[in-house]
């Protein structure tokens, strides 16, 4: 479910004029290059920050949101044409392989139903999705699923 401050399109427009200094990325970025992710897939990507920061180092990246507005205003944005954006929820994801799965920002702070999301009946998050890197774990028999994604 979308944040209802981001589904109508003018606080969207100005989300990042806001929220200017995204130094908070940085730590992700820094991850994303440690364990040489190729391919991203950024749940709740909002404007697109993230996504188009990892871009522009020649990752491959999905990125999605539930908020329509949100996702229009990353859409717009110069370099946009580099990422696969996807309107909708993690649920709602078709089948892709990812080398990292990231959620930044209060993006966890949004799930309303964190139970739905643990279910694997509802297409959610079956359990935390891990990278293939010898330094994370999977803790079930097979490749972590996250909807229809493969981690």
């Amino acid at each position: 479910m979308a944040d209802e401050n981001f589904t109508h399109p003018r606080p969207a427009a100005i989300y990042d004029a806001l929220e200017s200094d995204r130094s908070d990325l940085d730590p992700y970025i820094r991850l994303a290059e440690e364990l040489g992710a190729r391919q991203v897939l950024d749940i709740g990507c909002g404007t697109g920050v993230f996504a188009l920061l990892l871009a522009d180092r020649g990752i491959e990246v999905v990125g999605v949101d539930p908020a329509a507005a949100s996702v229009d205003v990353a859409r717009g944005k110069p370099g946009s044409e580099r990422v696969r954006w996807i309107y909708g929820d993690a649920g709602a994801l078709p089948p892709l392989q990812v080398d990292l799965v990231t959620m930044t920002a209060n993006v966890a702070q949004a799930i309303v139903d964190p139970a739905g999301v643990a279910d694997d009946s509802s297409g959610g998050v079956r359990s935390t999705a891990t990278r293939r890197n010898p330094c994370v774990r999977d803790t079930g028999s097979g490749p972590a699923r996250l909807g229809g994604v493969e981690a």
